[in-house]
C-alpha cells in the first residue's frame, strides 16, 4: 500500500525540454524499513528556467508519503507563482513549521537557466548536488547554510554556472548512507560511479542512451546492490551544448508528401527524445493534417505547397504548424468517413487551433489555412521497489495491445493484456482513433484482456460518452465468467457473450 501511494504521489513523468536532458529514478526501501518520504520533481517555469528538487521527509510509511505529497504540491504552486527563489524558501519554511510531519524535511532545490547555464540552488539540510564535467571529472557543490525545513533556518542561496555538456546530479541520502560505509566513503563512491556512467565507462544503460539516463540508472543499480536501508532517489540534468533545432519542411501538395513528412518528423522526434506514446500520437496527428491540406486545399490540376514547422518550446510543449495557401472547404455532410481528420487530431494532442491568414481582398479562408498543434512532451520516470524491479509489476499473460480495423461503416477493436492505470489512456486514445473521435459506432472485444482495472473502466465510460454525444454506440464483447466480465458486471457496463471471429473482421494495426 505504501509503495502504491508513493508511486501515485511522485511525478509520473518528466518534462522534455530543448536545452536540457532530464532523468530520474526512485528505489523504495526494503520491507524492514517501509518506503515513503523521498521525492523528486522537475518543473518548467514561465521564464524559460526549470526548477529541480530532490527531498526527504522524516519518517517512513503512509504518514511520510502523505506529508511528502503535501510539500511537493505546495512547492509546485510556489515555484509557479513566485519568481524569487528566496521567497519560495521562506514560505516553504513557514508551511513546514506549521505541520509536525514536515518539520526537519530536507531538500536540495535549484533553478537552472538552460540558456546561460546559471544554477541557483540551496541545500536545506540535504547532501549537496554533484557536478560531472565533460572531461570526466566530478565535484560536489558547496552546501549552503540553510537548515532543514520547519526548523527556523533563514534561506541561503548559492549560484554556479553549468557549462554546456555538464551534468548535475541531485540525490537523496539513501544513496550515500549505506551499511558498512561512512558518508565520506559513500560520497566518494557515488562521484566515481556517476562520472563513469556519464562517460559511458560503466555498464551500458538499458532504459535509455542519454548521459542523464545512464547516471540515474547505474548509480542506483550498482550502489544499491551493495545494500541500502532507506529510499534512494536520483535526478540528473544535463545541459545540452546546442538546443534542439526546429524542423521546417516545404512539401508539394501530393499524397507522397505524407510519407515524407512522417519520416522527417519521426527522425526529428528521435532528436528530442520523445516517448513512444507521444511519438505515435504526434505522427498520427501530423499525417492527418498534412493529408487534409493535400486533399482539400488545392484543386487537382493546381497543386500547391504544404509547410510543416515543428519546435520544442522552453515550457515543454511541442508546437507544430501545418500551413497551406489554398482555399478552406468545410467537409461535405454526405461524405461518409471523410472530414474527421481534425476531430481525430484533437483527440490525441493537447491543443488544436485552425486559423486563416487575414486577406483584405479575398473571402475568409481563401488565402490559406494554418493548423496549430501544441502537445506537452514527457518522459517516464523510473519508480521501483528494488533494483531493476518496478512497482507496477506487469501481470502474467500477454503484453497490452490494441488492434483496430473496420468492416464497412463499423469500427472494431481487440484489446489484449492488462488494462490498468498505465495502459488505460492508451486504450482510450486507440478507441477514439478507431471511431474517428466517436463519430462511428465501435465494437470492442475484451476476450483476451487479462486484467481490467478501475482506470480501464473509467476509460470505457469516457469513450462510451464520446460516442453517445455523436449518437453512436459502444458494443463490448467479453467471455462470461472471465475477470473482465466480472468487472464489467460490477461497473454496470453491458456486454455481449461472444468475440469477433468472422473473416471480414480481421483487425489490423
Amino acid at each position: 500500500m505504501v509503495l502504491a501511494l508513493q508511486e501515485a504521489l511522485l511525478p509520473p513523468a518528466l518534462p522534455v525540454l530543448p536545452r536540457v536532458r532530464i532523468a530520474a529514478r526512485y528505489l523504495a526501501a526494503g520491507q524492514e524499513q517501509a518506503a515513503g518520504g523521498d521525492w523528486f520533481d522537475a518543473v518548467p517555469l514561465t521564464d524559460g528556467t526549470v526548477a529541480l528538487v530532490v527531498g526527504d521527509v522524516v519518517g517512513h510509511g503512509v504518514a511520510a508519503s502523505a506529508a511528502m505529497g503535501q510539500l511537493r504540491s505546495v512547492l509546485d504552486e510556489l515555484l509557479a507563482a513566485e519568481p524569487d527563489l528566496g521567497t519560495v524558501l521562506t514560505r516553504a519554511e513557514v508551511f513546514a513549521a506549521e505541520r509536525a510531519a514536515l518539520r526537519a524535511a530536507t531538500m536540495a532545490l535549484a533553478v537552472l537557466d538552460p540558456a546561460d547555464g546559471t544554477l541557483r540552488y540551496t541545500t536545506c539540510g540535504h547532501p549537496p548536488p554533484l557536478i560531472i564535467s565533460t572531461d570526466g571529472t566530478s565535484r560536489y557543490l558547496p552546501g549552503t547554510r540553510t537548515g532543514p525545513l520547519g526548523t527556523g533556518s533563514a534561506p541561503d542561496l548559492a549560484t554556479v554556472a553549468l557549462q554546456p555538456g555538464e551534468l548535475v546530479l541531485f540525490y537523496s541520502n539513501g544513496l550515500i548512507e549505506r551499511p558498512n560505509r561512512t558518508v565520506a566513503e559513500g560520497m566518494a563512491e557515488l562521484a566515481k560511479v556517476a562520472a563513469d556512467a556519464a562517460a559511458g565507462l560503466a555498464l551500458p544503460a538499458s532504459d535509455g542512451p542519454t548521459a542523464a539516463d545512464r547516471v540515474c540508472e547505474l548509480t542506483v543499480e550498482l550502489l544499491a546492490r551493495a545494500g541500502y536501508a532507506d529510499d534512494v532517489t536520483t535526478l540528473a540534468v544535463q545541459r545540452l551544448a546546442e538546443p534542439i533545432p526546429a524542423l521546417h519542411l516545404e512539401l508539394p501538395g501530393e499524397l507522397t508528401s505524407v510519407t515524407t513528412a512522417r519520416h522527417a518528423f519521426g527522425a526529428w522526434l528521435d532528436q528530442i527524445d520523445a516517448a513512444a506514446e507521444d511519438r505515435g500520437d504526434l505522427q498520427l496527428a501530423i499525417a492527418e493534417i498534412v493529408t487534409n491540406a493535400i486533399e482539400h486545399a488545392y484543386l487537382p490540376d493546381r497543386p500547391g505547397l504544404v509547410e510543416l514547422r515543428a519546435a520544442l518550446c522552453d515550457d515543454g510543449y511541442l508546437e507544430c504548424q501545418i500551413t497551406d495557401h489554398g482555399s478552406w472547404r468545410a467537409p461535405y455532410p454526405s461524405a461518409a468517413g471523410r472530414g474527421h481528420g481534425l476531430m481525430v487530431t484533437g483527440q490525441v494532442v493537447d491543443q488544436l487551433q485552425v486559423s486563416h491568414p487575414p486577406q483584405a481582398s479575398t473571402p475568409p479562408g481563401a488565402g490559406g489555412t494554418m493548423v496549430r498543434l501544441r502537445h506537452r512532451l514527457r518522459r517516464p520516470a523510473v519508480v521501483g521497489s528494488g533494483p531493476s524491479a518496478p512497482i507496477s509489476v506487469p501481470l502474467s499473460g500477454p503484453p497490452f495491445t490494441v488492434d483496430i480495423g473496420t468492416d464497412g461503416a463499423i469500427a472494431y477493436a481487440r484489446a489484449a493484456g492488462p488494462v490498468d492505470v498505465s495502459t488505460a489512456v492508451q486504450l482510450s486514445r486507440r478507441l477514439l482513433a478507431a471511431s474517428a473521435g466517436g463519430t462511428h459506432p465501435l465494437t470492442l472485444d475484451l476476450t483476451n484482456v487479462s486484467y481490467l482495472a478501475s482506470a480501464g473502466i473509467r476509460a470505457l465510460y469516457q469513450v462510451r460518452q464520446q460516442l453517445s454525444a455523436h449518437r453512436q454506440n459502444l458494443r463490448l464483447l467479453a467471455l462470461p465468467g472471465s475477470s473482465a466480465a466480472l468487472i464489467l458486471d460490477q461497473a454496470q457496463l453491458p456486454y455481449a457473450a461472444s468475440a469477433i471471429t468472422t473473416p471480414r473482421q480481421q483487425l489490423k494495426q
